[in-house]
């Protein structure tokens, strides 16, 4: 029987091996190797698309808090000027439908809602601004969003045009809204360009 005074510490200091027991050993680990750089290849593309879209849907594009002022109760809410009366003719060929408000998975409040472009021409910009009404359905702040824009900075579906008869969905954090928002929105298209 032994006993824990028995046991003895053993350390390997060298392995002697024919080369070409070696040579096969080495490349019987290569090749397992494989199946497990296949699994991290995989699982790191699919960790580095999860940050990309994570950040993407965070960041893309960012609103901004637009100073013009609000729009009178009555009246719909001026839009640009704009040189081209083409692009200001056009748009009346994008419709806004589908809006609603609510909280993300995050727990922003937002407004998300999804554009329709009825007209013939492919647009490489669609500015949205979105007018937060009051008790009295007048507005009391309000927030540009780029819904269609396509830069060489940007990446994901805002990159991309949206075409004739094409639909492109959006989403916009509305945290930094007043108290006094009873969460009604208007939503107007205020600028266009073409691609």
């Amino acid at each position: 029987m032994s006993s824990e005074n028995d046991k003895q510490e053993v350390r390997v200091t060298d392995i002697r091996m024919p080369f070409g027991s070696m040579v096969v050993f080495m490349v019987k680990w290569a090749i397992a190797s494989i199946p497990a750089l296949i699994i991290l290849f995989v699982l790191g593309a699919l960790l580095w698309s999860g940050v990309v879209g994570f950040f993407a849907s965070h960041t893309r594009p960012s609103p901004q808090v637009s100073s013009s002022p609000a729009p009178v109760v009555g009246e719909s809410p001026s839009e640009p000027s704009h040189d081209n009366s083409e692009q200001s003719a056009y748009l009346s060929k994008l419709l806004v439908n589908k809006i609603s408000v609510g909280k993300s998975e995050l727990g922003d409040t937002g407004v998300w809602g999804e554009i329709k472009n009825t007209g013939d021409r492919t647009l490489k910009k669609v500015e949205i601004t979105i007018y937060c009404l009051g008790s009295d359905r007048k507005p009391v702040f309000e927030k540009t969003y780029h819904a269609v824009l396509v830069t060489e900075m940007s990446f994901g579906d805002s990159n991309l045009p949206l075409k004739p008869g094409y639909s492109r969905q959006f989403g916009v954090k509305m945290d930094d809204a007043p108290s006094e928002w009873t969460k009604k929105v208007d939503v107007k298209v205020t600028s266009v360009e073409f691609q």
